[in-house]
C-alpha cells in the first residue's frame, strides 16, 4: 500500500551480522545511454581532472560529473531505491489515472521509464541539466534540458511530481518547492527524497577520525560555501509545509552502508549503497574539494584511497538517513 516502507525507521537499531566477514560479491553489466537530438549548446562539455561536466548553465553552482562513470553510479542509486521502496516507485496516494507526470532531476531517465511502463496513459516528462537519457523509451516519455531553478515554462499542471537526490544541486529549496506547488494541479501530489549525508553508527564503530566522517565533513561544508544544501533531508517536511503543502508525510530510514546489517534485505541495500558510494565518491568529491576548498588533485586521490578503504571496512557499521516526504496540494488555496 501507498504509504508504508518496508526499511529501518530511523529511531530503530539496525542488528550488525557477526558471522560475515567479506563483502559480498556482486556483477554489474555496463549501461550505457544514447542522448536525444538537442542544440549543439547542449552537448557541449568540459573535462577536468579525468572527468566530464555539463557546460549548460556552466557556473551555477552543479559540480557532478555527467559521464559515463556517474550515469552508472545515478543507475545503481535508482536500483537501491527501488529496494528501498521495495519495488514500488513512489508513495503518494496518487491516482491510477494519474494523467501528466514531472521527474525533477531526471538522470539517467531510469524512474520517468518505469513510470511510463507502469502508466502509459499518463505523459511523463524528465528534467535535467545534462542529455544522458536513452533515445530508445516509452512514447509516452519526454525528456527536457533546463534548469529546474529557472521559472518553469510548463503551460499545464502536474498530476503528480517527482524529486529524488537533488543534494548539493539547489541554491533555493524553498523555490523550489513553491515552483512545484504551483505546478501542481488542486489534489495533485508531489514527492520528495533527500538525505542527510552524515553517516553515523549506533555502536560508535565510525569516529571523527575516519575518512568517512572526514568526507562528508568537508564536501558537505564546501557545498554550503557555495550556496547548496547538502544535506536536504531534514528540512523537506518543512519546506513542504511553508510552501503550502497538506497531508504532508514524512518517512526517516536508516540505509546501510556496506553488507554488514543481519537482516538479509537490509545486508543487500547495504551493498548496493557501498557500492554506490565506491562508484560516485569521486564525482561528488573532486569538483567540490578542488573547487572551493583548494586541494590539490593528488590530495584528492589519495583521500579517495582511504576513503574506499573505510567503506570496505567490515568493522565500521555506518549507516545513512534517508529521508521521504510527500505532501498534497489542496483543492483552494488557503
Amino acid at each position: 500500500m501507498a504509504g508504508e516502507v518496508p526499511m529501518v525507521a530511523s529511531n530503530e537499531v539496525i542488528d550488525v551480522d557477526d558471522s560475515r566477514d567479506t563483502i559480498l560479491d556482486s556483477a554489474f553489466s555496463d549501461q550505457s545511454s544514447t542522448t536525444a537530438s538537442l542544440t549543439s549548446s547542449i552537448m557541449k562539455y568540459t573535462y577536468e581532472h579525468g572527468r566530464r561536466y555539463h557546460k549548460y548553465q556552466e557556473g551555477q553552482g552543479y559540480l557532478m560529473p555527467n559521464d559515463e562513470k556517474e550515469q552508472e553510479h545515478l543507475n545503481i542509486i535508482s536500483h537501491m531505491f527501488k529496494l528501498v521502496l521495495g519495488g514500488r516507485l513512489f508513495l503518494a496516494p496518487i491516482p491510477q489515472d494519474v494523467k501528466r507526470v514531472l521527474d525533477i532531476g531526471t538522470g539517467t531517465g531510469d524512474w520517468a521509464i518505469d513510470m511510463a511502463d507502469r502508466y502509459p496513459d499518463a505523459v511523463v516528462i524528465g528534467n535535467d541539466l545534462s542529455p544522458i537519457q536513452p533515445g530508445l523509451v516509452p512514447p509516452n516519455v519526454q525528456f527536457e534540458i533546463d534548469d529546474v531553478e529557472n521559472d518553469w515554462a510548463h503551460s499545464v499542471p502536474f498530476d503528480y511530481i517527482h524529486c529524488r537526490f537533488m543534494a548539493s544541486s539547489i541554491r533555493d529549496w524553498p523555490r523550489l518547492f513553491r515552483q512545484v506547488y504551483e505546478n501542481l494541479q488542486p489534489n495533485g501530489y508531489a514527492e520528495f527524497y533527500d538525505f542527510d549525508f552524515f553517516f553515523r553508527s549506533d555502536d560508535n564503530s565510525l569516529s571523527p577520525t575516519h575518512e568517512m566522517y572526514i568526507n562528508c565533513s568537508e564536501t558537505t561544508g564546501a557545498a554550503e560555501k557555495i550556496g547548496q544544501t547538502a544535506c536536504p533531508g531534514p528540512h523537506l517536511a518543512d519546506w513542504a509545509s511553508e510552501a503550502g503543502f497538506v497531508n504532508i508525510k514524512e518517512h526517516k530510514l536508516k540505509i546501510p552502508v556496506g553488507p554488514w546489517a543481519k537482516d538479509p534485505k537490509l545486508k543487500e541495500i547495504g551493498a548496493w549503497n557501498q557500492l554506490q558510494a565506491m562508484e560516485g565518491m569521486e564525482g561528488w568529491t573532486m569538483a567540490l574539494l578542488t573547487r572551493v576548498n583548494g586541494w590539490s588533485e593528488e590530495r584528492v586521490r589519495e583521500h579517495l584511497v582511504r576513503l574506499k578503504r573505510d567503506y570496505l571496512d567490515t568493522k565500521i557499521h555506518a549507516y545513512m538517513t534517508g529521508y521521504v516526504v510527500y505532501g498534497q496540494r489542496p483543492e483552494h488555496k488557503n
